[in-house]
């Protein structure tokens, strides 16, 4: 069963539940958030109980009586509420509990949207809640393998722990918990059509102070999906729509961590990208090998730093005036840089690498810089500073 699988998150929740009185766990939907907090997690931590405001009975007592609602269950150690946005008035009742007692663990909310004034929550519990987010299964999660072992900035391993299937697997199927382990095709195809489905028609316009279109929502994550360069102003121009009505979708979509937002390096030009938060939806709404091998490769560095609690790499990417690209820089406060190239085609042109040289000379000379070309594995592993790796050796 795929939403038991061990999750790499764990080790993070229960280091922070140990300092933190409040914790919130935040991610988009059917990711494993309840099944974690319901069935996982229940067995670990002690004084422990779970609630969800998914039922209707649990969340209008929750609206109408937070403080009652809240001293019912004092007695456990640690309260878990999911869906916690559900009820925004709990956040002000909770300010005033926490402080009231500072006690850490107390209370544990899980929400597949941004705890903020989009969902009505007035109460930001600054200084008081730690964070914490789940993504789809990274590809070690899938597998049932233990986190990536590797300290270096780039997380890349000297030899893959998958094999060459397994990874194009992951590819077609990605890391949501309900999806990759369906093993028919039209089954899970189906699956992940409902999925955006409901995502842009029921969770993009639960908001109440945001005009949103579910028809232009789907219509941005297609965009996603299929352009170059997804830019807000590009897809605007693209769709023939006003910025700031696509800023405004592409803000709601992201605060239900359906995209994820890539910044230019400063070196470069253009403007934030956005990436869906799984493969096997670019996969599904058309998006070249390329783009899929990029969506996934975002995913697997935001999961793996997340749930290191690495808060100090900045990543993004980098592309020339003349349009060559880069697709991810990894740069830490300590001058070090991870500069990585996508090949999704099996030969390299030594013309293809020319853009990771260049780029390595206008890097400040006190960077120590890393060049990366993440590659089939039929490759001259020695390319004059350039280390290429397999696809799936960043596992």
């Amino acid at each position: 069963m795929p939403h038991s699988r061990e999750r790499h998150i764990i080790s993070l929740l229960q280091r922070k539940l140990k300092f933190a009185p409040v914790l919130a766990l935040q991610g988009t939907r059917q990711t494993g958030k309840s099944f974690l907090a319901r069935e996982i997690l229940s067995g670990k931590i002690p004084h422990y109980y779970y609630a969800s405001l998914d039922r209707l009975s649990v969340r209008e007592f929750a609206i109408k009586n937070p403080e009652t609602f809240l001293k019912q269950h004092s007695e456990f150690k640690t309260f878990a509420i999911d869906e916690a946005q559900k009820a925004p008035l709990l956040f002000d009742a909770i300010k005033y509990e926490v402080d009231q007692k500072r006690i850490p663990g107390r209370y544990f909310l899980l929400g597949s949207t941004e705890f903020s004034k989009l969902s009505l929550i007035r109460e930001s519990l600054t200084g008081r809640m730690s964070r914490a987010r789940l993504y789809p299964m990274n590809l070690a999660e899938v597998y049932a393998l233990p986190p990536n072992p590797v300290k270096n900035l780039f997380c890349t391993l000297d030899s893959p722990r998958f094999t060459r299937q397994q990874f194009l697997t992951h590819l077609e199927r990605g890391g949501m918990p309900g999806i990759f382990g369906v093993q028919s095709k039209s089954e899970r195809e189906s699956l992940i059509q409902d999925w955006l489905e409901l995502t842009v028609s029921r969770d993009a316009i639960q908001f109440p102070k945001v005009k949103i279109e579910p028809d232009l929502c789907m219509k941005i994550l297609q965009k996603v999906a299929l352009l170059e360069a997804p830019e807000a102003g590009l897809i605007a121009k693209v769709l023939k729509v006003d910025l700031r009505k696509i800023k405004t979708h592409i803000h709601v979509l992201q605060s239900l961590f359906v995209l994820h937002e890539l910044k230019p390096h400063s070196l470069g030009i253009g403007k934030p990208k956005f990436f869906l938060c799984d493969v096997v939806f670019a996969k599904i709404l058309g998006a070249d090998f390329e783009r899929q091998l990029h969506t996934w490769l975002i995913q697997e560095q935001l999961s793996q730093r997340a749930y290191r609690d690495d808060r100090q790499s900045e990543l993004s990417y980098y592309r020339t005036p003349k349009g060559s690209l880069i697709h991810l820089v990894v740069e830490t406060p300590g001058k070090e840089l991870s500069v990585v190239k996508v090949f999704s085609e099996e030969k390299i042109s030594e013309r293809d690498l020319e853009v990771l040289r260049a780029f390595k000379k206008k890097a400040p000379p006190e960077y120590k810089t890393h060049l990366y070309g993440l590659a089939s594995d039929r490759q001259d592993r020695k390319k004059e500073g350039i280390q290429i790796v397999d696809w799936e050796a960043v596992g």
